[in-house]
C-alpha cells in the first residue's frame, strides 16, 4: 500500500464510516486526477515542452487500427491465457476473485470514475511521461519501457495482492508495446479504458 494513502484511509474509514475499498478508491481518484492534470501542466509550464513530448497526438487511422488490434489481443489471447493460468494457481485465483469482489461492491459512480480516470492516469504517468523521460535519460528504449512497466505492475498490489498483481502484468505489457510502437497516448488510453469497462462493467 502506498504510504501516502494510509492516514487518509484511516480518516475516511474512522470518521466517515466508509468501507476500506471505497476509501481506497476515493483517495485513488484524487491522485489519478492529480496525475492527469499535473503532468501536462508540468510538461508545459516547467519543462517548456509540447504535450507531444509525452505522446499526446491526434489519433490517426493507423493508431486506431493498432489500438483495436491490441484490444482484440487482450480480449481473445492474453486474458484467456491469464485466466487459464489462474485456474491452476489457487493463490492467484483467490486474490483475483477477492479483488474483483471488492471492485464489484463499489458504488457505480465511484467505480466508473475510477475506471476512466485510472485508464487515463496510468497511461499519462506510466506510458507517456515515464517512458519518454527515462528513455531520454538513459538512451535506452528498453529501460525506458521496462522500469515504468514494473512499477505499474507493483502498483496493483494494494487491492489485488502479490499473486493477483502478477495477473496484471500480461495485460499491461501490450500497452507498453503499443506506446513504444505508435508513441500515441490517446491510443493507449482508449485500449486501457475499453478493456477495463468491458471486464469490470459489462
Amino acid at each position: 500500500m502506498p504510504a501516502y494513502r494510509e492516514p487518509f484511509l484511516h480518516l475516511l474509514m474512522a470518521h466517515c464510516g466508509l468501507p476500506w475499498i471505497e476509501a481506497w478508491e476515493l483517495i485513488g481518484l484524487f491522485s489519478k486526477l492529480a496525475v492527469i492534470i499535473g503532468i501536462p501542466l508540468l510538461v508545459i509550464y516547467w519543462e517548456r515542452r509540447p504535450l507531444s513530448s509525452i505522446g499526446v497526438r491526434r489519433l490517426m487511422v493507423r493508431d486506431l487500427l493498432a489500438a483495436m488490434a491490441t484490444l482484440l489481443a487482450c480480449f481473445y489471447l492474453i486474458d484467456p491465457l491469464v485466466l487459464w493460468v489462474a485456474d491452476r494457481a489457487p493463490a492467484m485465483s483467490s486474490q483475483m476473485i477477492a479483488g474483483g469482489a471488492m471492485y464489484a461492491s463499489l458504488p457505480k459512480l465511484l467505480d466508473w470514475a475510477s475506471l476512466i480516470s485510472g485508464g487515463i492516469a496510468e497511461e499519462v504517468g506510466f506510458r507517456g511521461y515515464a517512458i519518454e523521460r527515462i528513455e531520454e535519460m538513459t538512451g535506452s528504449t528498453f529501460v525506458g519501457a521496462s522500469v515504468p512497466f514494473v512499477v505499474n505492475v507493483l502498483a496493483h498490489t494494494g487491492v489485488w495482492g502479490w499473486y493477483g498483481m502478477l495477473s496484471k502484468a500480461p495485460l499491461l505489457l501490450p500497452l507498453v508495446i503499443l506506446y513504444v510502437w505508435r508513441r500515441n497516448l490517446p491510443a493507449c488510453a482508449l485500449v486501457h479504458i475499453l478493456f477495463d469497462v468491458v471486464v469490470f462493467e459489462l
